[in-house]
């Protein structure tokens, strides 16, 4: 009996023992466990060059059909062969200007809104953009049309980043030369007519 008694009041102590709340030493001993570290973070971004541009130019010039009058000529025509004295006839040297004909010139400066973007990064947040010459005489049989002194609008655009909203769009400039035209027609060349190329810088 006094056996069974020290076992039951061995138990109830270890149940107390166990239910007894931790002291406030060992509450701040578990919490305070912490431990925390710093991370710091780099990106680097390598030089992008994207270059938009129109590889097909077709230009249409508009009709131009009209009558010049030159006013009025008299012949004396002789009896013998009702041949003038061609004191009335036109020469091409008094030729009067139509209303509509570009004022007998040979040459136009021709500009191509709009036909080239570049967006993009570089080291400086801009790009180098250089123009070239290709082949520059069109053809259409024997007759020829000449293309000369190309260049953009800005040879050093911004790149502004990947957004195609922020890209840098520009213009190409020539001139054109129709004195050696004759027929009316399409005028083509064998390969590009300019070549444009972008660079980071």
């Amino acid at each position: 009996m006094k056996q069974k008694l020290k076992k039951t009041l061995a138990i109830l102590a270890l149940g107390a023992l166990l239910t007894a709340p931790l002291s406030k030493t060992g509450n701040a001993a578990v919490e305070g466990v912490t431990a925390s570290g710093n991370t710091d973070i780099s990106v680097t971004l390598p030089p992008i060059i994207i270059l938009h541009y129109i590889s097909e130019v077709s230009l249409s010039f508009t009709d131009i059909s009209t009558s010049v009058d030159e006013g009025a000529g008299s012949w004396d025509i002789a009896w013998t062969d009702a041949a003038s004295n061609v004191s009335g006839e036109l020469t091409s040297a008094l030729l009067d200007d139509a209303t509509t004909e570009p004022d007998g010139k040979t040459t136009f400066n021709i500009t191509l809104p709009n036909v080239w973007a570049v967006r993009g990064y570089s080291s400086s947040g801009t790009a180098s953009l250089l123009i070239e010459e290709g082949n520059t005489t069109l053809e259409n049989g024997q007759s020829e049309i000449v293309l000369s002194d190309f260049s953009v609008s800005d040879d050093e655009p911004e790149l502004n980043g990947l957004a195609k909203g922020n890209a840098t769009i520009g213009s190409v400039s020539f001139v054109m030369d129709i004195i050696g035209a004759g027929i009316s027609g399409t005028y083509e060349a064998e390969g590009a007519e300019y070549t444009l190329t972008a660079s980071a810088i």
